[in-house]
């Protein structure tokens, strides 16, 4: 029998918040120690760790924060998906589904082996293949979020589903531009 903690349940827009955080100061870092400026990522991080506590604080004082669970069905918050699958739906959706008013093109994901000699994914477009490939376990997840799936005529293929359709127009209306738009939650 498993003991229930005092800890409030794990909300998945604060984590992605918190990722989004993370990434900034890793890219800040990389970005300072490539150019030879001076790198405070401790500081960083215990900034965001004193932000992220007195967050916490003020959300204890009203109890814990109630967890929206994501509905199986609709569209998924862009900030939702993690980054990096984030990165290759965005440039799917972008070949297949278009963006405003430009003509969707269509296309579907075929099976391929990446240059490290991994499965992966290459985009085919009707008029041209798409040259990056993409690492199974990029496309994985948003396979398991529901925004990929089988093609209904070849199995092996993947394509953008309805809910993927239905969370690429929500980015877009929302006047998402690249992948990082819109994960400031």
């Amino acid at each position: 029998m498993k003991k229930r903690s005092g800890r409030a349940p794990a909300d998945p827009y604060r984590k992605a918040r918190f990722r989004e955080i993370a990434r900034e100061i890793v890219a800040k870092d990389r970005y300072n120690r490539k150019y030879g400026l001076s790198v405070d990522t401790a500081g960083a991080i215990a900034n965001a760790l004193e932000r992220a506590y007195r967050e916490g604080i003020r959300g204890g004082e009203h109890g814990p924060a109630p967890v929206v669970a994501q509905p199986d069905s609709g569209p998924i918050e862009w900030a939702l998906i993690p980054p990096r699958p984030r990165d290759a739906f965005w440039t799917i959706c972008l070949f297949t589904l278009s963006r405003g008013d430009g003509p969707a093109s269509g296309g579907r994901l075929v099976p391929a082996i990446t240059e490290r000699g991994t499965p992966g994914w290459m985009l085919d477009l009707q008029e041209r293949t798409y040259e990056k490939l993409f690492g199974d376990r990029t496309i994985a997840p948003l396979v398991r979020l529901g925004l990929i799936e089988e093609a209904s005529d070849v199995p092996a293929y993947r394509v953008v589903s309805k809910r993927g359709e239905e969370t690429w127009g929500h980015f877009v209306q929302r006047g998402g531009q690249y992948p990082d738009d819109l994960t400031n939650l």
